[in-house]
């Protein structure tokens, strides 16, 4: 059985990614996220959306790593179909991959330490974050961008619409959670930073 690069594309990003995860951020992040809630009385409403999201991308890849033809289920956009869309895609994944790996460098590790010592982790500030706030999930909204121009199908389109939803409004609640715990420390962060993009001008 003969494979197209984009499908063992894809498959290794998928799996590198939930690799990468669950051995650094996403070892401590549902216990840390349960506890601040808990103790700061924060309320979510986007976060089991947020969840899905992530289960509905992996399997959307499966599903076309095992059927090739998936990618003209429920009406393509053939235009798509060319190996230049290809290698932008590939970049773009490559790319959000970084800046995954970059967030979780700094915050997981920042997590991990105030989560087994009892204390609040520190606000950060520098690296990525001081041109970002959102770098993990800046890395979403490319990789579900990266996979519209793979499988360019109507279901991938829509699944990209539904996590531009999602994380946009988990962000929003994830910030707000953010000022309750940092304060003015972290709106004089926000007013410096741009959400998913760096600020031209800065204040």
């Amino acid at each position: 059985m003969e494979f197209h690069y984009t499908q063992l594309f894809l498959l290794t990003w998928i799996i590198l990614f939930w690799i990468h995860h669950f051995f650094s951020y996403g070892k401590v992040e549902a216990k840390f996220e349960r506890s601040v809630s808990k103790e700061y009385e924060i309320k979510t409403k986007w976060e089991m959306f947020f969840g899905i999201s992530f289960i509905l991308f992996t399997l959307n890849i499966l599903i076309y790593f095992f059927h090739y033809q998936s990618r003209d289920w429920f009406w393509s956009f053939s235009i798509l179909d060319q190996h230049l869309v290809n290698f932008i895609a590939i970049f773009l994944m490559c790319f959000s991959f970084l800046l995954y790996f970059l967030f979780t460098a700094s915050v997981g590790k920042t997590i991990k330490k105030a989560f087994n010592s009892g204390e609040h982790p520190k606000l950060i500030t520098d690296g990525i974050y001081a041109f970002i706030r959102n770098p993990g999930y800046f890395a979403f909204y490319l990789a579900a961008f990266g996979c519209v121009l793979i499988l360019h199908n109507l279901v991938t389109f829509l699944l990209f619409i539904y996590i531009c939803t999602v994380v946009y409004g988990h962000t929003l609640e994830e910030e707000h959670k953010l000022i309750k715990i940092y304060g003015n420390e972290y709106e004089e962060y926000k007013r410096s930073t741009g959400r998913f993009f760096p600020k031209l001008v800065r204040k």
